[in-house]
């Protein structure tokens, strides 16, 4: 994917077009191509090293309110012939829908700095050097350290191009490289680790020696944790946490989900469903965010859009067909997951915004608080459609001015409530490759079950 690669794909592009149109059907063409690099380094040696592409071209038809999906991995003329007729195929055997249909996207859409030409041209040599010092910095950090588990280097250049037959033609490339590390520490008969991930556009921002540490360094704060008693409290969640709880419920946000009976937002619209604290943006245009992109998957152009204000639910994400259901208008946020998914809805960057405060002035609010920094088991201790959670979680407890680890200890609450309770943001922001951006947040009391 050289210099050209916006323009790429013009023949098949066309030759699904004229398919669709022979067969008098409309229909969108989702073009994906990744390739990906991943390099794992093991006690010093290179265990994996892997270079794949894996390009597709997904159809969706549309006849008389029925909807059909097809794909193919073979861009020859008569495979992309094939998932034309295929996708019309399908569409003939469901029920016509009245909200089904492609939209016209006239709107321009915004120029984003996805595409790092200098990441794409990092030479293998330098990635498998950036996983040896990596692993090298983790196992040279502390005499604690017993081993370092996948030591790990891996990036991506993709490229995307929506067309249809109602005009649509958008295409754009984004790069992204990432790193990993896992040690594990040991002193006397307590044993701690820790996984830290970092991803960026440019390769530079990425830093071995700094991640080999403060990897370990994570680990080693953990050592001497203590049992602590069951009880209510208050808790700030570090914003790896937070992070990670948020992205567990981040489906009640979409209207697709909604319209399927599975969010407890349903007619919740202008009212109050947090604390004034806190407010939550999906934001696809944000600078330097990991899940940015000029247009969604059926080419509707970003925009940002508030989903929870000063505490208040302003509204649903929505593609072109839940707007038409719920007669109101797509906030650009069409998913298909890639060229072999159908069309739901999903977020972008999920923006938590910041408030005034430090991560230890929130820490410091109260003579006993428990800092939550991991949460663990969140497919099968968490329940999208209620709100429940009953989580493995790891931290700190904070004691007047003594801070100290605590062993594995459970959490347990309701979405929704932990929402009501929170009582500050901070302003700690930290960006997580999965695009969601937030702070440290303090909720004034959660269940713990400790020893």
């Amino acid at each position: 994917m050289g210099a050209d690669a916006p323009s790429m794909f013009e023949d098949e592009i066309a030759r699904v077009l004229a398919a669709a149109t022979a067969r008098k059907v409309e229909a969108e063409a989702y073009l994906g191509v990744d390739r990906a690099t991943r390099v794992r380094v093991q006690d010093g040696e290179v265990e994996t090293f892997t270079l794949t592409e894996r390009r597709g071209l997904g159809v969706r038809v549309v006849r008389e309110g029925r909807v059909g999906y097809a794909y193919t991995e073979s861009f020859a003329p008569d495979a992309l012939d094939r998932a034309v007729a295929d996708a019309a195929a399908n569409a003939a055997l469901l029920e016509p829908d009245e909200f089904a249909g492609l939209e016209a996207f006239g709107e321009p859409t915004p120029e984003l700095a996805l595409f790092n030409p200098d990441l794409a041209a990092v030479s293998i040599e330098r990635k498998v050097a950036f996983a040896l010092d990596l692993d090298r910095a983790a196992h040279g950090a502390d005499g604690r350290v017993k081993t370092v588990t996948g030591s790990s280097y891996g990036d991506s250049l993709s490229f995307v191009r929506v067309a249809s037959t109602r005009g649509v033609d958008r295409s754009y490339r984004a790069t992204m490289g990432w790193a990993a590390v896992q040690p594990l520490v040991a002193d006397g008969d307590q044993s701690k680790n820790y996984g830290l991930v970092r991803a960026a556009r440019c390769f530079e921002e990425l830093n071995p020696e700094w991640m080999g540490q403060e990897a370990v360094r994570r680990c080693v704060e953990k050592l001497g944790a203590r049992e602590i008693p069951g009880g209510r409290m208050p808790v700030v969640f570090a914003p790896e946490a937070f992070a990670d709880l948020l992205g567990t419920f981040a489906s009640v946000f979409s209207a697709k989900v909604a319209q399927e009976g599975k969010s407890l937002l349903v007619g919740r619209q202008g009212q109050a469903i947090a604390s004034a604290a806190f407010t939550l943006v999906d934001d696809p245009l944000q600078e330097g965010g990991f899940a940015s992109r000029p247009f969604d998957d059926e080419g509707c152009a970003s925009k940002s859009h508030t989903l929870v204000e000063n505490g208040a639910f302003v509204g649903f994400l929505h593609n072109s067909e839940t707007a038409r259901r719920d007669r109101s208008t797509t906030t650009g946020h069409a998913s298909r997951g890639g060229y072999q998914g159908t069309m739901r809805v999903g977020t972008s960057n999920l923006v938590v915004v910041s408030g005034p405060s430090s991560r230890q002035a929130l820490l410091s609010g109260a003579g006993r608080m428990l800092e939550i920094t991991e949460v663990a088991g969140l497919h099968a201790g968490a329940n999208a459609i209620s709100g429940d959670f009953s989580l493995q979680a790891q931290g700190f407890m904070h004691e007047g001015r003594e801070r100290y680890p605590v062993h594995l200890f459970t959490v347990s609450g309701n979405f929704y409530s932990l929402l009501e309770a929170i009582a500050q943001v901070g302003k700690d922001e930290e960006r997580f490759p999965s695009g969601i951006a937030t702070p440290s947040v303090l909720v004034s009391e959660l269940a713990i079950a400790g020893k």
